[in-house]
């Protein structure tokens, strides 16, 4: 008999991460590392994004702008198709 175990797979959210500029790669795994999944990441607050490693209030706002600008971009895209 085989059983079969449900998990969630989740996203980390490399590929978006990376498109936020001037993110140096060593801030991207610091970030990833720091909360194990995209969905974390767009959940987070400024100010839990400035406790990781490398990121300041400064790159926090950045962040946090730049995931806004595109899931806005992602919700007008698909409004259009």
């Amino acid at each position: 008999m085989i059983t079969m175990t449900k998990f969630g797979v989740y996203t980390r959210g490399y590929r978006i991460i990376n498109k936020i500029p001037r993110m140096p790669s060593n801030i991207v795994e610091n970030l990833v590392s720091s909360f194990k999944s995209f969905q974390h990441i767009l959940a987070a607050d400024i100010e839990s994004l400035d406790e990781v490693d490398g990121i300041g209030e400064v790159r926090a706002r950045a962040i946090k702008q730049s995931l806004k600008r595109m899931q806005e971009q992602f919700v007008f895209d698909n409004v259009l198709v």
